[in-house]
């Protein structure tokens, strides 16, 4: 499945046998605001992101890690309500 946010492709992913995934999103552009996820596969999912910009001095992994837990998250509920 292709996942998508303002027409962007952010994501790829492939479905197991019950329908879960798991993927990273990763945007071209950082803009703070909410973005709204679309997973495609025959379905279409969506799910909501909100990103925030900040500024420091260290990695920027944890910023990452937590935009990928409220994607799937947000998905999750959607998928399974």
């Amino acid at each position: 499945m292709t996942l998508t946010s303002n027409g962007d492709q952010v994501g790829r992913a492939y479905a197991d046998s019950t329908g879960a995934f798991t993927t990273a999103v990763e945007f071209t552009r950082i803009e703070a605001g909410k973005h709204t996820v679309v997973a495609d596969c025959g379905v279409r999912l969506t799910g909501a992101v909100e990103q925030v910009v900040t500024s420091s001095s260290g990695g920027h992994s944890g910023t990452l890690v937590v935009l990928v837990f409220f994607v799937l998250a947000g998905i999750t509920v959607l998928r399974f309500p």
